[in-house]
């Protein structure tokens, strides 16, 4: 029986305490006979989720340079995989960030670039990956909307490592 296309996949990561990361996957339908799907630990899944890892494994790196402290990252990366002539792929992905910041949140455009550049996984897909970020500041847990930051696709690009921004 031939398999139809597009798959979606979703996958989402919420920071605990200190650099450690809770990974929640929906069931996924059509798939409850392999191993892989009731451990809601199928390759693509893997994939989505050590994306959200790595990113924040970055951008905590970062933030802690910038002087950003983390106080909630929740991250949802969603995939979609196609039959393509080269074979099974994703062919976007979009990772969705809800952050809780505080400190000097006024370079957390920089910060999260810098991340951007150092995630060894984002930068080894050919996927493209369309990043929307909310903000928000403990001023802001007050009642104000948080902040959309931006709608932005990652562009293809060699390994780099960002130095430290001059002050």
């Amino acid at each position: 029986m031939p398999v139809s296309f597009p798959h979606q996949y979703s996958v989402s990561l919420s920071r605990v305490p200190a650099s450690r990361a809770r990974v929640e996957t929906p069931p996924r339908s059509g798939a409850h006979d392999t191993p892989a799907a009731e451990l809601d630990a199928s390759p693509e899944r893997m994939l989505l989720s050590s994306l959200g890892r790595c990113m924040l494994t970055a951008f905590e790196t970062f933030a802690v340079r910038d002087g950003i402290e983390v106080r909630a990252w929740d991250a949802t990366m969603n995939g979609t995989v196609e039959q393509t002539p080269e074979g099974q792929m994703f062919t976007s992905i979009v990772l969705q960030l809800d952050l809780e910041l505080d400190g000097n949140v006024d370079h957390v455009e920089d910060t999260l670039e810098d991340a951007k550049q150092a995630c060894l996984v984002l930068n080894s897909l050919r996927a493209p990956v369309m990043f929307e970020t909310q903000i928000r500041t403990p001023d802001e847990a007050s009642g104000e909307l948080p902040r959309p930051f931006g709608m932005w696709p990652v562009p293809a690009r060699g390994p780099t490592m960002p130095q430290r921004r001059a002050s």
